[in-house]
């Protein structure tokens, strides 16, 4: 019996061999379940069969991010840059994973790259986008308002342009027309909850907490899993007198995200409110732990100073 199942097996392998693109299609199925240790054996099937395809490397490189194995896909996007010099995706995607280590003058030289070499004026300003993106985490303020700009006249109604403009303005002087660009991207996509949150911050910095209260509202509405949500709707109850709404909030913000080093400092706040100065300390030296110093300025150590004994 056992030569006729060798038999067997071998003429269905012949009957049903598969092609490269059945490997690929298959792969991106699996990717798409977030089987990425089997989207990955598919696609190197694949490369076996033909190692020619630029959507082969493409999707080996994001299956290879998302298995945490971030050397081998920076290096397969940067092989298929060499292969494929003249598609723009490639180093706009390349500028993606550089960005996500904070890679900021590499990613922003990869988004120029893909900006020069754009297949059409659509995918050229989503790449300037991008480029903003990367300029405004590298607080390059004026640089990233300047691509916004340039985006921002192409299309108008880009929720990321709108809500990136919205946020640079205040960097720049120009917190003015803060406002007008992050109600209107609410007004383009009532959905898109992360505008609120800017809404909220900016109602926040005009000292108008009740107006604020009422975006960081629709934030949990929208998720009620969204810690910054909680966080600074606590700091507007705080300053406006309401400590226990404050402090639930801030606790339910805590315990989605244990690692945000504001959340300890306005935690503080409260319990300095409430002259509870030994955990108001215990907190304040949790944000300095966290890093809010390096983030946000020396606010805690003022207040450690003034509130905690030596």
């Amino acid at each position: 019996m056992k030569p006729l199942i060798i038999a067997l097996i071998c003429l269905t392998h012949f009957s049903f061999s598969q092609t490269a693109n059945d490997y690929y299609q298959s792969a991106q199925i699996d990717f798409d379940k977030k089987s990425f240790k089997s989207a990955l054996r598919k696609i190197e099937n694949a490369f076996r069969l033909d190692s020619s395809n630029v959507d082969y490397f493409f999707i080996k490189a994001q299956t290879l991010y998302e298995l945490q194995k971030y050397q081998e896909s920076y290096d397969t996007y940067s092989e298929a840059i060499i292969l494929f010099p003249k598609k723009s995706f490639l180093y706009n995607n390349r500028g993606n994973f550089l960005l996500s280590f904070q890679e900021f003058d590499l990613a922003i030289t990869d988004f120029t790259s893909a900006i020069d070499i754009a297949e059409n004026d659509s995918t050229k300003y989503h790449y300037i986008t991008n480029r903003a993106a990367a300029k405004l985490s590298k607080r390059d303020f004026d640089g990233a308002y300047r691509d916004l700009l340039i985006a921002y006249n192409f299309d108008s109604t880009d929720i990321t342009t709108l809500t990136n403009l919205g946020a640079v303005c205040d960097e720049i002087g120009k917190g003015n027309e803060t406002l007008k660009y992050l109600l209107k991207a609410v007004e383009v996509d009532p959905s898109f909850y992360p505008a609120y949150g800017n809404i909220g911050f900016k109602y926040q910095e005009m000292g108008q907490h009740e107006k604020a209260i009422e975006y960081f509202d629709m934030v949990i509405q929208f998720n009620p899993m969204e810690p910054l949500g909680y966080s600074n709707r606590s700091f507007n109850k705080l300053k406006l007198g309401q400590l226990k709404g404050a402090m639930r909030d801030i606790q339910k913000s805590i315990q989605l995200y244990p690692e945000n080093s504001y959340a300890y400092r306005t935690r503080a706040l409260i319990y300095i409110e409430n002259k509870k100065y030994d955990n108001a300390c215990k907190d304040l030296q949790n944000a300095i732990d966290k890093g809010f110093t390096v983030s946000y300025g020396q606010e805690v150590e003022d207040l450690q100073k003034e509130h905690c004994k030596k």
